[in-house]
């Protein structure tokens, strides 16, 4: 590989992980007031994130946010994954993943844990659907 290809992949490559920063800083504000119990709560009534969001913060991001990594977005979308989200919160939020993931005070909470992942799947592939669509107006 020449030289100007590897450059140009570790400045992809750069722009990626900061995108991810992005979004997981985010993702980590938004969540600061949220405890367990708002959690588990939301677990059991099957909350719709993307509707509870404040519009001053849907606004945020598609005023800010996609219009800076709108082809980052599109390309890397798919990447994240319940999985990676659950990860994070782990990392960052255990009390969150412990809730999800029927871990510590919440085994014995009353919904299956697999009730749980679907509903944190359901929630962000809705999350990134709704952002697809704001791209595709934009288009």
């Amino acid at each position: 590989m020449e030289l100007k290809q590897q450059i140009k992949r570790f400045v992809e490559n750069l722009a990626v992980q900061f995108a991810v920063d992005v979004v997981r800083s985010y993702l980590l504000h938004r969540l600061e007031n949220i405890t367990a119990a708002d959690c588990y709560t939301a677990i059991k009534n099957k909350v719709n994130l993307w509707q509870i969001t404040p519009d001053s913060d849907k606004t945020y991001i598609i005023k800010k946010i996609l219009p800076r990594f709108r082809k980052l977005v599109i390309r890397y979308m798919d990447d994240i994954t319940p999985q990676l989200v659950l990860e994070w919160l782990r990392r960052d939020r255990p009390d969150l993943a412990d809730v999800i993931e029927k871990k510590n005070q919440w085994a014995y909470a009353d919904y299956e844990k697999e009730e749980a992942y679907k509903w944190l799947a359901s929630q962000v592939e809705n999350i990134k659907a709704n952002i697809k669509a704001v791209l595709s107006e934009a288009s």
